[in-house]
Order: structure tokens, then sequence, then C-alpha cells
């Protein structure tokens, strides 16, 4: 197999069954770029001329692209993955590559690990000892489940995932290429790991970078090389700063409706509240009834959410499949006041009657001043709830008592909690 010379010289030496294979390092610093590797290797590289020595057969393979590989050749990387299939004991796969060469031109050419390999690494760096990373993957076969972890920094991105099949590996790549083409608007961290066919993503960062980050996961996912897979997003936990927009939400809730309209669990905490926020962007919360497949939402916000008791009764009656609900129970804002809280005691009658067998936890923040509870005819105890988590807007110490009985009588096994 015939290696191309005229773009870079090519490097190696074979020791105790370990190939190291230089492609854009002078020969005389070849040594420099092997800290940290077993000392026992040969440093002294041979320039590969014509068809790569036979006799070779490593179970250690260290691939070194360097900073003099200015112009990644599509023939070099066609060999080598030509190559790979030939080392039938290779068994751990070292690709260091220099952050300067690094490229999705790159990424999209790298080889495919033969299924000989058990672990293998590849590290974007500047190949210098406790140097910057720019990207890390570890791929873990002997793992107790199996683990790809592909871990990235780039512009205004700090990206980390984790997969448990061999084919999440390609997708890691694919989807790192896309996230490096988007225009994100501060910095944010995304974490993705996936079990078999769904993802889970956490996200810190704008709301309109995250709708972003979520789009761009979903079209890669609907790639023709990927939509076999049937990837799909089941759980979104965000960290929000606040919001920045008016539309914020909106955008947010319909971006989620239409890449993850499966979704299982949301959760969306905001931190702090912007000084021109206003309440309309809360009316989005009723759009969420159509995640038919939920099983676990929260909602944080320092104000209270603007929803009616109707609007309780809507999503309850929608998620049929939920076992915890959280709509803001620990509003914390300073400006609060009961005015600005709209569910009434009704809301657990609501709840008793509406929400589906499946739930267990409830937190809602109630106004109990308002519409008190007469009567429970026609209401069977919901035995099956665990956790109420209640926060009560009155002044009344009384009207707080009703409302905690009624909660008693209407969820008798619930650990029930004023917070």
């Amino acid at each position: 197999m015939n290696f191309p010379q005229s773009q870079t010289d090519i490097g190696y030496t074979y020791t105790l069954g370990t190939l190291i294979l230089v492609a854009g390092v002078p020969p005389q610093q070849f040594a420099d770029y092997l800290v940290g590797f077993n000392t026992q290797v040969n440093s002294v590289f041979t320039l590969l001329t014509g068809s790569f020595p036979t006799e070779i057969n490593p179970t250690t393979l260290i691939i070194l692209l360097g900073p003099a590989l200015n112009l990644i050749s599509s023939s070099l990387l066609s060999n080598l993955s030509q190559l790979l299939p030939c080392f039938t004991s290779l068994i751990n796969i070292d690709i260091r590559i220099h952050d300067s060469v690094w490229s999705r031109r790159l990424v999209d050419k790298l080889p495919i690990f033969p299924q000989s390999v058990k672990k293998a690494k590849v590290l974007v760096s500047n190949l210098l000892p406790n140097g910057p990373e720019l990207v890390r993957v570890v791929y873990n076969a002997n793992a107790s489940p199996f683990t790809t972890s592909f871990a990235a920094v780039f512009y205004e991105m700090h990206l980390s995932m984790k997969g448990h099949q061999a084919l999440d590996l390609s997708f890691m790549f694919a989807l790192h290429g896309a996230l490096t083409a988007i225009d994100l608007q501060e910095n944010c961290i995304v974490e993705i790991e996936i079990h078999g066919r769904s993802i889970f993503l956490r996200m810190s960062g704008r709301l309109r970078d995250v709708c972003k980050v979520v789009e761009c996961a979903m079209d890669t996912v609907a790639t023709p090389k990927f939509a076999s897979r049937l990837y799909t997003v089941k759980s979104l936990v965000v960290d929000v700063p606040m919001l920045h927009y008016r539309d914020d939400f909106e955008h947010f809730v319909h971006a989620v409706l239409s890449k993850a309209p499966r979704l299982q669990i949301l959760e969306v905490n905001f931190r702090t509240v912007n000084s021109i926020e206003t309440h309309a962007w809360m009316g989005s919360v009723r759009m969420l009834a159509s995640l038919r497949e939920l099983i676990r939402i929260v909602i944080a916000h320092p104000r209270p959410l603007i929803l009616t008791d109707a609007d309780v009764a809507h999503l309850l009656g929608s998620w049929r499949k939920v076992e915890h609900v959280s709509l803001n129970p620990k509003a914390s804002g300073a400006l609060i006041t009961r005015s600005q809280v709209l569910l009434t005691i009704n809301a657990l009658r609501i709840a008793a009657f509406q929400a589906p067998t499946s739930l267990r936890h409830l937190s809602l923040f109630l106004n109990a001043d308002e519409d008190s509870v007469y009567g429970f005819r026609g209401l069977q105890p919901r035995y099956g709830v665990e956790k109420i988590e209640l926060r009560l807007a009155t002044s009344s110490a009384h009207r707080a008592r009703v409302a905690i009985r009624v909660a008693e009588t209407l969820f008798p096994n619930a650990d029930i909690k004023e917070v």
C-alpha cells in the first residue's frame, strides 16, 4: 500500500508491538512529540517510501498529525482507512492531531476503528505535555457498559458527549462538526448522553442558543446517514441566566415541539429576572400540553407563573404519562404579590380529578385566599401521589391550614410540604 509523499513526509517506527505513524512533523522534532508515550518505544523514525511493510502487525497504533500538515491529504487519510483493517492484531489506537490542522474536513475522513480495537483515543491539542485540549474522544469497548466519550472546547461552547454503542461515535463527530458551524450569542455548556436511540441533553446558556443546539442536534439526526438509527431527544434540562428577549420562551417551545415532540423530561430553570421582563412569556407554558409523552416537567422562575386553574386542568389532562409536575412552586422574587398568583386551592381538586394515575409528585404556587373548595363530592382520594409541595400566597395562617387540609384529604399518602 503506497502513501503519497507530495505534501508531507511520513515517518514510522515499530517497537514492541507499537507502531507510531507520523505525518506533518519535521524528522528532527519526532522525539519532541513523543513525550508521555512508552519510554521503550524507539524514537528513531524511518521515512516511508513506497509500500508499507507487510510484516508489521501491531497491537498498538499511534498516529501523530503535526503542524506541518498544512493541507489535509485525502489520499493519506483514505490509505489509513484501508491500512487499519490489515492490522488483525490491533487493540489500541491513539490519534493525536495538532490543533492548527484540525478541521471538519479532517473529522469527516478520520478512519473508522476496526472491530478488533478495544480502546481508542483521539486528541486535538498543541501536542505538548499539559497543553490545552480542543477535542478529546475516548472509546473503551472493555468498559461495562461500553462507553464512548467526546469532549470539545471551541468558540462559545464547552461540549461533552457520552455514548454506549460503537455506532454513536460517528454521530458524535458529525454533531460536533455541525455545532461548530452555528453562531452562538454567549458562552454555553452542552452535555449530551446517548442511550440506545434516546438522546439526553443538558445545557447552560441563553435560551436562543439552546434552541439552536436542539435544532442542530435533531437536524443531524435527520440526515440520511443517521436517519435509520431513529435517534430522538428524550430529555432536555436547561439552565438559563434570564430571558433576554420577549419571545425567547415562545421560540424555545416551538423548537421543542417541532424538533423533540417525544420529549419525556423537560426542566427549565431561569436564574434571574430581566429588568424589562414582563409576564407575557408565560403564556407559552400552555403550549407544552402538546408534549404528550412527558414524564417529568419542572419550570423554575423567580416570579410565579401566570397560570389559572383551567390551565392546570388542561395540562394535566394532556400529560397522560406524567409522574412529576413542578410548576414553579418556589418563586422568590421580592415583588411578588398575592394578585400575581392566579392558581387557587381549587387547583388541588382539579389535580385529584384530572391528573393521570401515573402522577407521583405535584408542586404548585397557590393563592390560598381565593376560591375555597366546597366539599369533595365525587372525588376519590389519590393514594398514588407520594409528594405535594405547595407555596401559599396568603397573610392568613387559617387560610394556609385550610389549603394543607385540602391537600391531606385529596392525597392521603403524600408527604405534603409548604415550601
